[in-house]
């Protein structure tokens, strides 16, 4: 979490020219520490379900070979459908913006 909030973040440089710009930069400081702030929370939020989804599948596979290898399967099967349907989705709409002919 350190290394993620410490690196150089575009969008805070922003807010501390934009402040330093209104004469407020103490302002634009707190608002990048809140930015690096809500950075931290995400960032460690992520990695407790990343904790969690490990330990339910270490469960899961403890249970039996074909039940733990059955839910693999169709995890990857729902990712799979998911990924073409928005694939078509896109393609859909690009072809609805008239810049693909149909014909």
């Amino acid at each position: 979490m350190v290394a993620v909030g410490a690196r150089p973040c575009s969008g805070a440089i922003i807010v501390l020219v934009f402040a330093l710009s209104q004469g407020l930069f103490w302002v634009g400081v707190a608002a990048t520490f809140t930015m690096a702030l809500g950075t931290a929370v995400t960032v460690a939020t992520i990695a407790t379900l990343a904790v969690t989804a490990r330990s339910f599948a270490s469960g899961v596979a403890a249970k039996g070979r074909g039940y733990g290898e059955l839910a693999m399967r169709g995890i990857e099967v729902a990712a799979s459908v998911l990924i073409i349907a928005f694939g078509v989705l896109l393609l859909a709409g690009y072809m609805l913006t008239d810049r693909l002919p149909l014909c």
